[in-house]
């Protein structure tokens, strides 16, 4: 993980490829859609072969940001000649609205199923003031008319991380609705707060990160995209404004009625069993 932000950083790029920004989210445990890379079209038949059709076929790009920008991301292929054709296409765009370098082949991942899911994004980027901002709120194509946002100073733990979703009008979808089952608060708490982690511990090399959308329903959680901007140069680094604990000082409880457990510093721990009454 830190090499590929290294070696990203060292060549003078700011921009990670969607393949590369999941495998930093896997690293923390963030669950991530399957996603092999194929750098021509036999490969991506491979792909979509082990995979299973359907599957979607996106640009791999070092430069290209926003993928639907330049035809980048072909939906629900069926059948090998689709995933060629899908691959022709995507590569011909590129080569015609930039150049042959910005595009490095393509991802092949399988068709995930939104129906019946909450879009949601979660992200990040560098305040001037305060360093890194979190941000949590209703997502997909629609966030910023939907406007439905949290903001908040990582690191977070999980009742930080449970009152950044209260602050937002999805919150009271995700708990069921209309006959939509409820989606495992616990499991958004921990991704929420595995983010943080990441955003604080990567601090010297990203200043943006996003998921979006973070798929969200009763049958769990999935980030379907992910971007990730690199600092320009260490000049950009703005420390945060909140710093970790230190881990030394970290301890482990258990509520006497066994309710739950805190792996967090002291503070945390306080607010854990407050919260508990």
């Amino acid at each position: 993980m830190d090499t590929i932000l290294a070696n990203a950083q060292s060549s003078g790029r700011r921009i990670l490829t969607e393949h590369e920004s999941k495998q930093i989210l896997t690293a923390y445990r963030i669950p991530t859609v399957e996603s092999i890379l194929a750098s021509n079209a036999d490969e991506a038949i491979s792909a979509a072969n082990e995979i299973g059709y359907p599957v979607v076929v996106k640009i791999n790009s070092e430069t290209i940001t926003h993928k639907t920008d330049v035809g980048g991301v072909k939906l629900n292929l069926t059948s090998p000649n689709q995933v060629r054709d899908a691959f022709v296409s995507i590569k011909n765009a590129v080569e015609t609205k930039f150049t042959k370098d910005d595009f490095q082949g393509v991802t092949v991942q399988p068709m995930i199923d939104t129906s019946g899911a909450y879009e949601l994004i979660l992200g990040a980027s560098q305040d001037s003031q305060f360093g890194p901002v979190m941000l949590f709120g209703s997502g997909g194509t629609l966030v910023e008319v939907y406007n439905d946002r949290s903001l908040a100073l990582p690191p977070l733990n999980t009742n930080l991380a449970h009152l950044m979703m209260k602050n937002t009008k999805i919150y009271k979808a995700l708990k069921g609705i209309r006959g939509k089952p409820p989606v495992d608060i616990k499991a958004l708490e921990k991704v929420i707060v595995n983010f943080s982690h990441l955003v604080m511990e990567q601090n010297d090399y990203i200043s943006e990160v996003e998921i979006n959308p973070l798929l969200a329903s009763g049958d769990g959680l999935l980030a379907l995209d992910a971007r990730i901007i690199l600092h320009a140069n260490t000049d950009e680094v703005i420390r945060p404004a909140i710093r970790p604990y230190p881990s030394q000082y970290e301890q482990r409880f258990v509520s006497k009625k066994g309710r739950g457990k805190c792996t967090h510093n002291l503070w945390n721990c306080i607010n854990f069993l407050l919260n508990l009454t």
